[in-house]
């Protein structure tokens, strides 16, 4: 390649750089990716769980399951590679998503505690909805931002922006239509009363 490309150009080549990661590395990579997969899920849970409600603590980290499960679904269909690049975007998204339900359950738990005689799912709808504007003016912020990215980014920033761009989208309805739906089922079997206003 490098004489082709003399021959061509008309002057001496050089390699700048040589990145290979074999069969070992690629398992370690792997293996090292999922424990930070799994460290994020059970932080997060640990997390939400002491800062709201268990039942609004799984529903978020289900959610987030969810929105990793997608990214790295639509990465496979698309063949792109499982890099460094991807982990760092995958955690990326992974606190998006934790970042947006936190925002969806604050205003749910502000309502229910100004109404506690209110039936639950009543107050997480009234919640949810209320929170949608922001949710989508903050990710369509992020969205032209990222596709910028993706277009004019360069072959580096390509796959780490579509990743992005796919975990925001995913991330903005998950916190609506999957963390919520859940909270609202799991608080059936929850014994503890509603928050204090």
């Amino acid at each position: 390649i490098r004489e082709s490309l003399a021959e061509h150009g008309g002057g001496q080549v050089t390699k700048e750089r040589d990145e290979l990661i074999g069969p070992s590395l690629g398992q370690e990579l792997r293996t090292k990716a999922l424990i930070a997969l799994g460290v994020a899920l059970l932080v997060q849970l640990a997390y939400l769980a002491i800062r709201f409600r268990w039942t609004f603590g799984v529903g978020s980290v289900l959610a987030m399951f969810h929105d990793v499960m997608i990214v790295i679904g639509v990465f496979a269909w698309l063949g792109k590679p499982i890099d460094g690049v991807f982990l760092a975007a995958l955690l990326t998204v992974i606190g998006y998503s934790v970042n947006d339900s936190v925002v969806v359950f604050d205003r749910i738990r502000e309502l229910w505690g100004a109404r506690p005689k209110d039936r639950f799912a009543d107050v997480a709808n009234d919640g949810a909805i209320q929170t949608v504007p922001r949710t989508v003016n903050t990710g369509m912020g992020a969205l032209f931002i990222l596709a910028a990215l993706a277009f004019l980014g360069g072959d580096s920033l390509t796959d780490f922006a579509i990743a992005l761009l796919i975990g925001i989208v995913v991330g903005t309805y998950s916190s609506v239509f999957t963390a919520t739906p859940i909270a609202v089922v799991l608080e059936r079997f929850a014994k503890s009363p509603p928050p204090k206003p």
